[in-house]
């Protein structure tokens, strides 16, 4: 449980220093954390904030992202809390890091011990983040210095492995792969924008990969 807790401290503190450079309040800061509690669910409100996006498209954006958690919720039923709030809590705090981390197996207790851990790293590291952000010099933090940059890396890193693993065949196939999810990528963004473009991006790719499948 410790080493998932301990990887989501960096990310969660960058979502701080941008929420701080971004003008939100510790609280708001703490707030996104508590309420939110997902990575990408809460770095896309940024930009939507910065653009004076309405309550509506960001409820419809965060709501989106956040969806895939259903369907995982579902599968963890049996070690959940059987009161409804308790219930209702202990599924709020389950990210990807807490569903990697626990078993089939696990007691109500040891999956409130893995969630509740996992969850506390992540919105204090977000505090700590404004907080480090305040005393960080303002030429560090100014628009220019995209400090998201490393985590799109990182997405983009994953994104490819994640296709490379669903397509079987020969190195050149899968190459041709990445490429054509990649291009449609590019294509709905330049075409839909940065805050917009990952919607459709996904449905495409996901189409593209199942059609891949169907060929085999």
């Amino acid at each position: 449980m410790l080493p998932s807790a301990i990887t989501i401290i960096p990310v969660s503190m960058l979502f701080g220093v941008l929420a701080y450079r971004a003008d939100w309040s510790m609280l708001e800061v703490l707030a996104a954390g508590f309420l939110g509690f997902t990575g990408s669910g809460q770095f896309a409100l940024l930009p939507l904030v910065d653009t004076n996006a309405s309550f509506l498209t960001m409820l419809i954006v965060c709501a989106s992202i956040n969806s895939r958690y259903f369907p995982i919720a579902f599968t963890t039923t049996k070690r959940l809390p059987k009161t409804f709030f308790a219930r209702t809590f202990v599924s709020h705090m389950l990210g990807d890091e807490a569903y990697a981390t626990e078993r089939s197996g696990d007691t109500v207790k040891e999956t409130l011990i893995i969630r509740l851990t996992i969850f506390a790293f992540w919105v204090v590291s977000g505090v700590i983040g404004a907080i480090v952000a305040q005393v960080i010099p303002s030429a560090w933090l100014t628009t220019d210095i995209h400090l998201g940059f490393p985590a799109s890396v990182v997405l983009v890193h994953l994104s490819v492995s994640q296709i490379k693993m669903r397509v079987s065949g020969i190195f050149l196939m899968q190459s041709v792969m990445v490429l054509t999810c990649l291009l449609l990528a590019t294509a709905f963004y330049w075409w839909l924008g940065p805050t917009y473009f990952w919607i459709p991006s996904v449905i495409m790719t996901a189409v593209v990969l199942d059609q891949w499948k169907k060929h085999e």
